[in-house]
């Protein structure tokens, strides 16, 4: 075996053969680190030894899931956790990684053999978080192994249900010449549990470390070879903990589970909508609108606030919590241009009650509601819901699946819907100049 030195960032994976103070990919700084990796012998491989097979003779198989006895969970993962799937895991430390692991062990049969493979904590540690979260009979094996050809070796031999390696940062190979955590071993590592997985049909989840930026840790390439990635955030500062899919080769993307952290571990928040409303006990309020956001498969009703005060500074603030900055300040130009609004001399602040995070176009108006409400001093009735996206010439367009998010605010009590292009409805806007109009309006 050959063996070279070769310079990867840290940040990004990018390569190269010598030392570079400044990464050309990702732009940081002494984010190179020297690594000794072998190059095998090249072998000649002969075309007739790759079999080709015509798609049409290919027989399809439906894939066998591991289920859960919560539907949410299922359906969070694609109609239960898909044998054979790798689940990439990441998270802020300390948001509960973790306890999440055990959570799921409470909810799969107890007749099932889960393997734990924890690098970063001790056997008395999580068996004490164990006996404080968990009520399971006991059908997980424990092991602090690290090295990840002897972690393959055992679960070819001993077939498990499903494995779990919290975190792919501790593990390592002793082919590769590095320390544990770098490029070169997360991707030698996670190259052997997606094999694993694949071949023996046994699903894997790997729990990843963030950077400082919020991203996961490691290359880039990762998160393209596994199957599912999640996100674990901490996203209202308190107990409550979201679960955010971002990637899911078997379900949909973008699929919310909210959860609250108790003493006792996670407890899942099934009717998310009805833990935001029962937050919002206020009646009529300036600067205030419910709205509703497409998470994945599910519609949930969401409260937009806004506060527009004078500025004291000659570039006025704008500040958003929740939404993209760019969003307000093209909204803000809107009203400027086709309300007469004179935003140019006030401070905006925009905020998502709860600090749920969301792209959805179909709150621009709810947001230009709201901006407009606390500007102009007019309040807005606690049983309205506004909806639909802000185009730049003032006009206000439909949204996607609007007639599934109007039946979820039926669903909890709310009369008025404001929206675009729907005369089914009780109301109807088509231009942002009516706003003044629609809001002044009170209900019957």
């Amino acid at each position: 075996m050959k063996k070279k030195k070769r310079f990867v960032c840290k940040e990004c994976g990018y390569t190269v053969s010598s030392w570079i103070g400044k990464c050309p990919e990702c732009f940081s700084w002494n984010s190179f680190i020297e690594e000794v990796v072998e190059k095998p012998g090249t072998t000649e491989i002969l075309p007739q030894t790759i079999e080709l097979e015509r798609i049409q003779q290919i027989q399809t198989t439906a894939s066998q899931t591991l289920q859960t006895s919560n539907q949410p969970i299922n359906e969070f993962f694609g109609d239960g956790i898909v044998c054979g799937s790798v689940t990439l895991m990441a998270g802020e430390p300390g948001v509960g990684k973790s306890t999440f692991l055990l959570y799921l062990t409470e909810i799969i049969d107890p007749t099932k053999k889960i393997f734990y493979f924890s690098g970063e904590e001790s056997k008395n540690q999580i068996k004490k978080r164990f006996d404080r979260v968990s009520q399971s009979d006991g059908h997980i094996f424990l092991s602090c192994e690290t090295r990840a050809d002897q972690i393959v070796a055992l679960c070819k031999k001993e077939k498990p249900d499903l494995v779990f390696i919290d975190s792919v940062q501790t593990c390592y190979s002793e082919s590769v010449d590095s320390l544990a955590g770098t490029i070169s071993q997360i991707k030698h590592c996670s190259a052997q549990l997606i094999q694993l997985a694949k071949q023996n049909g046994i699903p894997v989840i790997i729990v990843g470390h963030v950077t400082k930026s919020g991203d996961i840790a490691g290359p880039k390439m990762v998160e393209h070879m596994v199957d599912v990635v999640i996100y674990f955030e901490n996203e209202y500062k308190n107990q409550y903990r979201v679960i955010r899919s971002i990637k899911n080769r078997y379900g949909s993307i973008d699929e919310l589970l909210v959860f609250e952290m108790t003493g006792k571990g996670l407890s899942l928040i099934e009717n998310i909508s009805q833990f935001f409303i029962e937050q919002n006990t206020e009646s009529d309020a300036m600067g205030k609108c419910k709205t509703v956001i497409l998470e994945g498969r599910h519609p949930l009703i969401i409260e937009v606030e806004a506060l527009v005060v004078p500025s004291t500074f000659p570039n006025p603030r704008r500040f958003a919590e929740g939404i993209d900055i760019k969003r307000i300040n093209r909204i803000a130009a809107i009203l400027n241009k086709h309300c007469g609004e004179n935003l140019n001399n006030y401070d905006i602040y925009v905020n998502i009650t709860g600090g749920i995070k969301t792209a959805d176009v179909g709150i621009d108006f709810a947001i230009a509601a709201a901006i407009f409400s606390s500007k102009n001093k007019i309040s807005i009735t606690s049983n309205t819901v506004i909806l639909g996206e802000l185009s730049l010439t003032g006009k206000i367009r439909p949204v996607y699946k609007q007639q599934q998010r109007y039946k979820e605010s039926q669903k909890f009590g709310f009369s008025q819907f404001i929206c675009p292009d729907a005369p089914q409805f009780k109301d109807k806007i088509e231009d942002i100049s009516q706003i003044k109009t629609l809001l002044s309006r009170k209900n019957s």
